[in-house]
């Protein structure tokens, strides 16, 4: 991130260009952590979290520290609190794709 706005500059165009790269390969990594067998998909927490992950290395490469933080709060206690409900609901639920 840091070697990108030095070498694209700090103008809008080039901030736009890094960040589009940035959006672009942590959704690719975060597509290919989501397994779908039959009509039950796993690993859509850990794409989000990938996701969360990007964009809070993005605030921090631009010095948005405050930023930074707060994602990661905020991302740490919305992971938190629905595993729970992941639980109930998995096994509330039948894995009709295991075999």
């Amino acid at each position: 991130m840091l070697v990108a706005i030095r070498v694209l500059g700090e103008t809008s165009i080039g901030q736009a260009r890094i960040i589009e790269g940035l959006l672009t390969g942590v959704g690719f990594i975060g597509g290919g952590a989501i397994l779908k067998r039959g009509d039950y998909a796993s690993g859509t927490a850990t794409a989000a979290s990938l996701w969360a992950t990007g964009a809070l290395g993005g605030a921090v490469g631009y010095g948005l520290y405050d930023i930074a933080v707060i994602l990661s709060v905020v991302t740490f206690a919305t992971l938190r609190s629905l595993a729970p409900l992941k639980s109930m609901i998995q096994s509330s639920t039948p894995n009709k794709g295991s075999r």
